[in-house]
């Protein structure tokens, strides 16, 4: 393990920290000028290593079965939202997934015509995907990739950001290998979103000690623009608390969906482009 030193924080700079959520040995702290969360202590790069394991995969994403099955099908199905996050603004061109996991959001793009390349700091997921999807990984850190400047029209990090140690320098890192028109998507945990307010020492976003990092819209949208990006869209998922609740009383239930709508989720997710 690694102590932190949060009195000064890593996204405004400015000193104070308040304690939102433990589970020991791990403690969250937020930065009282500005919300960011930062794990504290954080695991060492040993750890790190055994906690990616083939167990973690397992347990985080789901297998879409074989090929060409109805539920693999399905399995790409329940990745279209998140193509049409960016399809409409750029429709073909080169995608890079960082922390691809399992690599299904990678052959979604594929099925829509995008060229494709996950990166996963998981043996275990990248062989998966290669094996199972024939879709190229490479294990490891943005440094690992060896791409060159410039050579990605879409950088995407699901629930990936969460999961660093320096958010920021890993956004330099891409903002590099992205072309001057490409865009980058982020979603990430949203620890003042309804979901993680009603349940607050259940929330699932906490995942401890997995989550280096805890954000809110505004000081994503804060970290971004501090490396040179300009937010262009958002998108605030549904509460699955609300609709949860609703779903057990007569009438209503059949709205639960839509009333869940009007209230933020477990994740927010943006899309941003350099600024000019």
């Amino acid at each position: 393990m690694q102590e932190t030193d949060q009195d000064v924080c890593l996204l405004c700079g400015q000193a104070g920290k308040e304690k939102i959520f433990g589970n020991n040995p791990w403690h969250v702290y937020k930065c009282t000028s500005c919300g960011f969360g930062l794990l504290s202590p954080l695991p060492s790069d040993e750890e790190i290593t055994k906690l990616y394991d083939a167990e973690y995969c397992k347990d985080q994403f789901v297998d879409g079965g074989d090929v060409g099955t109805s539920e693999f099908n399905k399995r790409l199905r329940n990745e279209k939202h998140r193509v049409q996050l960016f399809k409409r603004i750029i429709k073909k061109g080169k995608v890079l997934d960082i922390g691809c996991g399992y690599g299904y959001f990678l052959a979604a793009c594929r099925e829509n015509g995008y060229e494709v390349q996950g990166l996963d700091i998981s043996s275990w997921a990248a062989e998966y995907t290669r094996g199972k999807l024939n879709i190229p990984v490479v294990v490891g850190t943005l440094s690992a990739l060896e791409a060159k400047p410039h050579s990605f029209d879409v950088i995407t990090m699901w629930h990936f950001l969460e999961h660093t140690r320096n958010p920021r320098q890993v956004l330099l890192e891409a903002k590099k290998m992205l072309k001057e028109d490409g865009l980058l998507v982020v979603e990430v945990p949203n620890y003042k979103g309804t979901d993680a307010q009603r349940s607050w020492n259940n929330w699932v976003g906490w995942q401890l000690p997995y989550h280096f990092c805890h954000f809110t819209p505004g000081n994503l949208i804060e970290l971004l623009s501090q490396v040179g990006f300009e937010v262009m869209k958002t998108k605030d998922y549904h509460s699955e608390t609300v609709k949860m609740s609703l779903q057990t009383i007569p009438v209503v239930k059949y709205f639960a969906r839509i009333i869940a709508k009007m209230y933020s989720g477990h994740s927010v997710a943006m899309v941003a482009r350099l600024k000019k």
